[in-house]
Parts: C-alpha cells; structure tokens; sequence
C-alpha cells in the first residue's frame, strides 16, 4: 500500500482522467499543421499542462516514424536563481544549444550563433554570457565583423536567418522529419514579466518554417506580465492586452479541467492509501457522495486532488495510532463526511475555521453574524435567498453573508452550501444520538493535523481532566439548573429545558447545549428566547458563553419587537441597561464584556463568563447565580413586551 500520491506529471501512457480525445484531436492538428505556429496550453497550475505536453512528445515526438525532433525546456528550471536578464539568456541558450546538438554542428559554429543572440540582446546579454561561460561574445562579434561577415541585416534578421539553417541543416540529417517541435514548460511559474518577454522573443526570432512551439502558459500570465506595459487591465485597455496574446499565440487550447472524468483516479488513489477498501470503492452511494463533495470543493484539478488524497492519507494513519476501538468505529462510519470537511479546509480554510468555532452550523444565527461581523444583506437580497434552495435557511442565508466578506468565497457559496447541506442531511439522516454539531466538531479534531494556520496553537486542555464527568456534571448539576422556575417568579411556568445531545465532550473541552425557548403559549409570560451554552477553556481559563435571541414571544412567527414605536427608546435602554446589571454577579464589566443590540425583528445577546475551575462551574453557588442572572436578564426584556406586534396581522 502506498502512503501518497506523487505530484508528478502523468506518463505518456497514463490516461486516469480520461483526456485521451484532448489530446488525439492536438496530435492529429499538429501533424497536419503548417509552421511556424504557436499552439498555447492554457490552464492554472497543476491542471495537467505537462501530462498533455507528455502525451504529444510521446507521439509525435519519440514514437517510431514520429514526423518531428523535439526539444523541451523547463523554463523555470533554467531560470531558477537567475535574474530576468540571465533567465532569458540561459532559456534562449538552451533552446539553440538543443537544437544545434540535433543538428550535430560544431563549437565553432555554436559560438558564432550565440554571437548572434548578443547582437539581438546588446552589451548586458554579452556581459552575463560571459560570467557564466567564460565566452566573451563581446570580442567574438567584433572579430566576426571584422573578418567582412555581413553588418547590414538587424541582429534580429540575422538570427533568424542562421537559425533557419540550422533548422534544414538538422532535418536533412534527419530524413522523415517534418520539423522541430518545440515545447516550452513552466512558464505561468516564472515572473510574468519575463515570461512576457520570453514569448516576444520567440515570436520574432523563431517565426521560421518547420517549428512549431507548444507553450504551458495561462492567458492570466500574460495579462500580469502586460502590467509594467499596458497597466492594469481595464474594458477600455482590455483590447491591447488580447491582441498581444491573439499575435504570440496562432491556437490557444483551454485544458478541459471541467470535463475531467475524476471517478476512476480519485476512488482509485484513495484506495491505493488505505483510506477505502474495495467493498467500499464498490459502493455506489459513497463514491458518488466522494465525488460530488470533490467536485464542489478542490474540483478537477489533478494536483488538488493529489494534494487532498496525500493529506487523508497522513489523516487516517494518525488515527490509527491515537484513537480508540470506538473512534475507529466512528471513522469507518463517517469517511465520507471527513472527506468533506478537509476538501473544506484544502479549499475554503476561511469557512473551515468558522466550522471549528462554531461546528454546529445549522444553529449559525445573529450571534454568530455578530462574531463574525459579517455583513447586512443588500435590500431584497433576502428574498432572492429565500428563493433558492441553497440559501432559504436561516443558517444558509448566514453563510452566504460569511462568503459575501470575500470575492472568491462569494463566488462559490453555491458549492459550499451544496457540501454543508449534504453533511447536515448525512449526519441527520444516520446519527441518532449526536448532533450534527458534534460529529462535525469530533471529526475536525481528526482532520487538526493537516490544518495550515498562521495563529498560534492553542495551549493545552487541563491535565488529569475527566472529559465523561465533566459533561455529565454539565447536564445535570450547572445547566440542570434546579429550582429554574422558581427563579422567574410566578408568571413563568418552566417549560424551557436545558438540553444536548451531545454524548462526548470533544475538542477543547466544548460542549454545547440548548434552552428551548422560555415561554409556554400564554401571551402575558416572559420570555427570554432562545439560549445556546458553550463551555470551552481557551488554553488558560474555563469560559462560558451564552447566546440569545428575544423576539417578544414564541414563535417569532407570530411576534415580533415593534422598534419603530415612538415612545420604545427610554424602556429599550432600561432594558438594555437592566441586562447588563444582571451580569453583575459575574463581575462581567457592561462595558467591556458585554454584547447586545436590536435589528428590525429581534434583540440579539451574548456574554462570556469565567470562571475558575470545573468544581466552580458545578457547583450549587455557581447555578444558583447563573440562574438568577438569567432570571433578570428575561424580566429586564419582559418591559419590552407591550411593544410586540403580530408579525402577520
């Protein structure tokens, strides 16, 4: 079994994405093509520019009775620690050494050639040649004029007349040879500009008869090689850009990424690592899941998927050595959802990192919106959303103002849903027990190691901490909260109740529970919404974080705060000034700690409250006092409750 997948061009003979038509139908244009000609591979980094240059070479090039000599050029090996002046120089020198080795033509003869390459490039070409060859081309070209050799052609002119005969010199000693087939490799890894000035340089000195270039190089690089020439590119300015490239290039050829069959090389290479047996590359229903959730995320690009195979890889046998019977029990169960949630943090780490401060992504709400800052949407923007399938949730409609923040998550919030949905309904659908929250966050703490991230680690979970304890404790002494009626006086019949799913307690020592909301469906009872608990330790001290919502009454279907009332503004800031005296207790500074405010549906809330250790958080005081600020905290929104209004009249 293999660990990895090599991120290496694939061999002539490799055809896993099913790109052999691509390149059958190049062949056969190349074959019957007329030169010069210019034929550019478009396509971002890692889409497969080199295996498809591979397949041609192999073919036209080394294949018995193959109609053309070839020479290939890595540009970015020649240019690898070398200025721009040098890596032209040392590319343009490889190039004609290439050919002129073909061609069998002495020193003599190749030295007078590169003379020629410093009468095109002046006095810096001559000057580098010499410090890297010992040549002075400098006192080569005067001897040269001296000796009566022509001086009335441009440098350009001559060049290109000597390299058109030690084109036909090398294919008469090479009988059946069509031509020379050129292909140029790396250049979108070199500076733009220079690769800019690489194509100009090709253009005007090897436009002859019988060659044939094939270059690996996007239209985005040109365009930001253009930049120091023509600017940034605009709709006025856009022409110029086009027509540089439509006068370098004669056939552009987009690699067709979008049409990549992925199948057989992702389920193949996931099962090469371990990470799927073979009864389960033959399930259907998985593979297809693998595969959307491929698609939606890194794509088709094969040096994503490689690097996504490579990281699940070094995932499983990680939990292989730290997990227990039961944790491989869970893995076997969820590979698919793992799968997932690192093509997340591979493709979108900015929502893989919202994913590990909030995992239960169903309940993003306000609080979440107010953590993240996130944006308001645009006026009828919400009910666009609304009209989408992707984005009619709540949660989605969340999300949408997450990738909103960023040109290149906006751009792709339709796939991320697309993975969060189908995880959501995944783990509904098979988990009894957990929430979808938890099996998020239990499986992201597998995925951990292979997260890329310039903060700094957090500080580790207290030592000699009993984690099954410690969310038992939580249940039923802190959030159980004994005697909770009681505390909201006589109006308040208790029907909220502390609850979780949650059956372990996880990274960070998180866990979450839910307050159902504290009403019953009598019209006159405080209510004070709808509570989210989160207890963590943030690496040097225990926090507890409590989120919530206030719409008047339950459901906020039927009511709503009517805060264009004209007289709301003194009991809304008595309101607001009573809640952060309930904190109080806590020593939670209004000022600082506290986090409230008002849209045009509902006030939104949270607190974060320390406390010292696990004994405090369960002890009798601490629920006690938590219970009776929350207590305060819904009588202080109970003063708003005359301001309600009927959502629908």
């Amino acid at each position: 079994m293999n660990t990895n997948v090599v991120d290496q061009p694939a061999k002539a003979d490799e055809d896993r994405l099913h790109m052999g038509a691509y390149a059958d139908a190049l062949v056969e244009f190349i074959q019957n093509a007329q030169s010069p000609l210019t034929i550019a591979l478009q396509g971002e980094w890692g889409s497969g520019k080199t295996s498809l240059m591979n397949a041609l070479k192999a073919r036209l090039v080394d294949a018995g009775e193959a109609p053309y000599l070839g020479v290939w050029i890595n540009t970015w090996q020649y240019a690898l620690m070398s200025n721009p002046d040098e890596a032209i120089l040392n590319i343009l020198s490889g190039i004609i050494g290439q050919v002129s080795s073909i061609a069998k033509t002495s020193d003599e003869e190749r030295t007078r050639l590169l003379c020629r390459i410093a009468r095109v490039g002046g006095g810096v070409v001559s000057d580098i040649f010499k410090k890297y060859s010992g040549v002075d081309l400098e006192k080569n070209v005067k001897e040269w004029s001296a000796n009566g050799n022509d001086v009335t052609k441009s440098g350009v002119e001559d060049l290109k007349d000597k390299l058109a005969k030690l084109v036909n010199d090398a294919l008469q000693k090479a009988p059946g040879k069509h031509g020379f087939l050129f292909f140029i490799d790396d250049l979108d890894r070199i500076d733009p500009p220079v690769a800019v000035q690489i194509l100009e340089l090709l253009k005007n000195i090897f436009d002859i008869p019988h060659c044939i270039f094939v270059l690996a190089i996007d239209y985005g690089v040109v365009v930001k090689g253009l930049k120091p020439k023509f600017g940034e590119m605009t709709a006025a300015n856009e022409r110029e850009f086009r027509s540089f490239f439509d006068k370098i290039i004669q056939l552009p050829f987009s690699m067709p990424v979008a049409n990549y069959t992925i199948d057989d090389f992702l389920m193949g290479s996931l099962v090469e690592i371990g990470y799927l047996d073979a009864k389960e590359k033959g399930d259907k229903s998985l593979c297809e899941a693998i595969t959307a959730y491929a698609l939606d995320s890194v794509g088709t690009n094969p040096r994503s998927l490689k690097r996504l195979i490579n990281y699940l890889s070094l995932i499983k046998l990680v939990i292989a050595r730290t997990t227990d019977k039961q944790d491989d029990a869970d893995f076997a169960k969820w590979k698919d959802v793992l799968f997932a949630l690192v093509s997340l943090q591979i493709q979108y780490p900015k929502v893989y990192d919202a994913l590990l401060a909030e995992p239960n992504f169903p309940n993003w709400g306000e609080a979440f919106a107010q953590r993240e800052d996130l944006p308001a949407l645009a006026t009828g923007e919400a009910e666009k959303l609304k009209a989408m399938t992707e984005f009619d949730e709540p949660w989605e409609q969340m999300l949408f103002r997450f990738c909103s923040r960023d040109t290149f998550l906006k751009a792709r919030a339709l796939n991320i849903s697309r993975i969060l949905n189908r995880i959501k309904t995944r783990v509904a659908a098979a988990n009894q027990n957990e929430t979808v929250g938890e099996t998020v966050e239990w499986l992201m703490r597998l995925s951990a190691v292979t997260n890329v991230k310039s903060e700094p680690a957090q500080a580790a979970t207290p030592e000699n901490f009993s984690k099954s304890q410690y969310l038992k404790d939580l249940r039923d002494k802190t959030l159980g909260m004994k005697g909770l009626k009681k505390g909201f006086g006589a109006d308040f019949d208790g029907a909220g109740a502390i609850t979780s799913e949650q059956s372990k307690v996880v990274s960070n020592l998180a866990a979450t529970f839910w307050m159902s909301p504290l009403s019953g469906i009598a019209e006159n009872r405080n209510y004070l919404g709808l509570l989210t608990f989160r207890v963590f330790h943030d690496g040097s001290s225990f926090q507890l974080k409590i989120w919530g919502e206030f719409w008047g009454n339950t459901p906020k279907e039927r009511f709503r705060i009517d805060f264009a009332a004209s007289d709301i503004q003194t009991d809304l800031a008595a309101a607001e000034a009573a809640y952060c005296a309930a904190w109080a207790p806590f020593a939670v500074s209004a000022a600082v700690d506290k986090n409230i405010g008002h849209r045009p549906e509902n006030i939104w809330w949270n607190i974060t409250v320390p406390f010292k250790d696990h004994d405090e958080l369960v002890s009798d005081a601490f629920s006690e006092k938590l219970r009776g600020s929350l207590a305060a905290v819904a009588n202080a929104f109970a003063s708003l409750l005359k301001y309600r209004v009927p959502v629908n009249p």
